[in-house]
């Protein structure tokens, strides 16, 4: 069944819309994972105002015989089809009493959400802050402690400060970073941050890419972000300031991909008021 679901969610149109909805509200909660997530993508892709009551279900969906995919639901299907719906359903389940959906939640909306979550996620990590505040040291967990609840409840500021962190819509740069920095004193974000803060201490700032064989594919860095397309690359460029200065590292073998888009990048960064300082090939 998640061959046949996988091969729907990708391929299907519209036309046997009314024979999967009916199907699969049978069992909503209820089906494996590899299964429920291409179903809703799916219903998704083709009808999102049908997915959305769907999707809330799927994730309200808890206890005795049911699953727990709405513990995974948001990355499940958003990595097979994303649609603005699943920003609105993600929003509010930040507050969900469980925290794994919360912690999910979070992931999904940086990695997809628009621009205006940014402001969304900023909240609910300070609400989250705030709540620790005289007991951080309760979530400096051993290991033997990791398989308690506990380890969500740091997840969960974990997941918040990294979607805010490396959100695909937006920039946060070293201001923010150390914004973030002043509102939490629990190890474990302040470790995190202290890297993405060092990142930023070094001038100008490296943009490293490589055309990797598959299936690893394109990869690319620049800052504390993390790419896997020219284009997703020269977006998140974009959101510097003009002035930025950047250096261009590749490895050292040379390759027609590595050039060609080591040539696009020059010209987009002076496209966009960017300075390059110097390329260099890493070893």
């Amino acid at each position: 069944m998640s061959n046949v679901a996988s091969l729907i969610a990708r391929y299907a149109t519209g036309a046997i819309l009314p024979q999967v909805v009916g199907k699969f509200d049978l069992s909503i909660g209820k089906w494996g994972c590899a299964i429920q997530a291409p179903i809703l993508a799916y219903i998704l892709r083709v009808s999102p105002a049908l997915a959305r009551p769907r999707i809330e279900q799927a994730i309200a969906a808890r206890g005795t015989g049911y699953s727990e995919c709405n513990h995974e639901l948001f990355q499940d299907v958003s990595e097979i089809h994303y649609d603005p719906v699943l920003q609105d359903i993600a929003i509010r389940s930040l507050d969900d009493s469980d925290p794994q959906v919360a912690m999910t939640a979070a992931t999904m909306l940086g990695d997809f959400g628009s621009a205006d979550v940014e402001s969304v996620l900023w909240q609910h990590y300070a609400d989250w802050s705030a709540q620790w505040v005289g007991r951080e040291s309760e979530l400096d967990l051993t290991f033997a402690e990791m398989g308690s609840n506990r380890v969500y409840d740091l997840g969960l500021g974990e997941n918040l400060l990294r979607a805010i962190v490396t959100g695909k819509a937006w920039l946060t740069d070293v201001n923010k970073l150390e914004r973030l920095a002043q509102l939490t004193t629990v190890t474990r974000l302040q470790q995190m941050l202290d890297g993405d803060l060092k990142i930023w201490t070094t001038q100008p700032l490296t943009i490293s890419f490589n055309h990797n064989l598959w299936p690893v594919g394109f990869d690319a860095r620049v800052a504390q972000y993390e790419l896997h397309s020219i284009g997703a690359l020269e977006s998140k460029i974009e959101q510097f300031p003009p002035g930025t200065r950047f250096f261009i590292s590749t490895p050292p073998m040379d390759s027609p991909a590595n050039d060609k888009s080591r040539a696009e990048l020059r010209s987009f960064l002076q496209a966009h008021g960017m300075f390059l300082a110097g390329e260099r090939r890493a070893y």
